[in-house]
């Protein structure tokens, strides 16, 4: 194969990275690219559907819903790695095959959409059209979204702005550099898998526990990378705390780490100043949750546009961090 394996050696897996990130940086953005980044996942989101219309039977017992719940994930994680693998095969077979496995991570990657999505939230609800704001927030996070108001969807895209660069970015690198392809192919996959069933509410509790668990076994060191970063990220962006994300994520991993749904939000809170978390809305009803943050939980668009900023600086310290790597294994 022709490329950065042949030409960098141990360095290539950094190399093909920061390729990616910047062609996700330059083209991520645009419509269309955003319809054709989304297919993969989204092909496994509706196969996910699909088998929870068909196995997800609210007349079955708890333990025969998590049973069939684990079926589910073993299926596609199945699939997942076998397509994974096939493709890394595919890769090293051809002359420039480091293409085909950067269009790969490429597409399993795609940072720069949730980026876009949390700008699209917050114009929508500067200029009050919340229903456009839940809209365009559902994607971003694991609860209904249908009820939330100005305040609620801002919270919602700082949230979710924080576990995409935990999910989509810290934990990509991390699988991909540690299991190649067919690991981030399996990493992704129940991303998706738990992104639809993985909810604490009383249809998927028991359905979707299996993939709930192994979504946040699989994200725990990403988040503890996250935390670190964003307290870093802060130092560089205007009206951000840098002090205050400290003690908030110190605070935040000595109650939270290791539970469900820990994606480091801590440091996100202290740097804005705000409250995330709380209550989430579930099948028409609240499921009670912890606050994250002493701050305040009327988050407004400036707090939004500052995630926006602290979220873009982290990919920016990522990309450097990953060009330090590569010079490092040239010497």
């Amino acid at each position: 194969m022709t490329g950065p394996e042949s030409d960098w050696g141990s360095a290539a897996p950094l190399v093909l990275l920061l390729v990616v990130l910047f062609a996700d940086g330059l083209i991520g953005g645009l419509p269309g690219i955003r319809v054709l980044f989304g297919l993969p996942l989204n092909f496994v989101r509706s196969l996910t559907k699909w088998f929870d219309a068909r196995l997800n039977r609210e007349t079955r017992g708890l333990g025969a819903r998590r049973m069939r719940g684990l079926f589910v994930v073993a299926v596609v994680v199945a699939l997942a790695w076998a397509a994974g693998g096939a493709l890394a095969h595919v890769a090293k077979q051809l002359t420039y095959g480091w293409i085909v496995e950067a269009l790969c991570v490429l597409l399993l990657l795609h940072q720069c959409e949730g980026l876009g999505r949390m700008r699209r939230v917050a114009r929508s609800v500067a200029a009050d059209d919340n229903e456009a704001g839940r809209a365009l927030v559902a994607p971003l996070v694991r609860y209904d979204t249908a009820t939330l108001d100005g305040y609620a969807l801002s919270r919602a895209a700082i949230e979710g702005g924080t576990a995409q660069l935990t999910e989509r970015l810290i934990g990509t690198i991390f699988w991909y550099l540690l299991l190649g392809l067919p690991g981030l192919c399996v990493y992704r996959a129940n991303s998706a898998i738990a992104h639809v069933i993985g909810r604490p509410s009383p249809r998927h509790a028991a359905f979707g526990f299996v993939s709930a668990r192994l979504d946040d076994v699989l994200n725990l060191i990403p988040a503890l990378l996250a935390g670190p970063l964003l307290i870093l990220s802060a130092l560089f962006v205007p009206k951000a705390a840098p002090v205050a994300a400290m003690r908030e994520w110190v605070r935040d991993l000595g109650e939270r780490v290791g539970k469900a749904g820990y994606r480091g939000d801590g440091a996100m809170a202290g740097a804005l100043g705000v409250a995330l978390g709380g209550p989430r809305p579930f099948d028409d009803a609240a499921i009670p949750g912890k606050w994250i943050g002493d701050g305040r939980a009327r988050a407004t668009v400036g707090d939004v546009d500052r995630a926006v900023f602290l979220v873009a600086v982290a990919c920016l310290l990522i990309g450097l961090g990953l060009a330090m790597g590569i010079v490092g294994h040239a010497r």
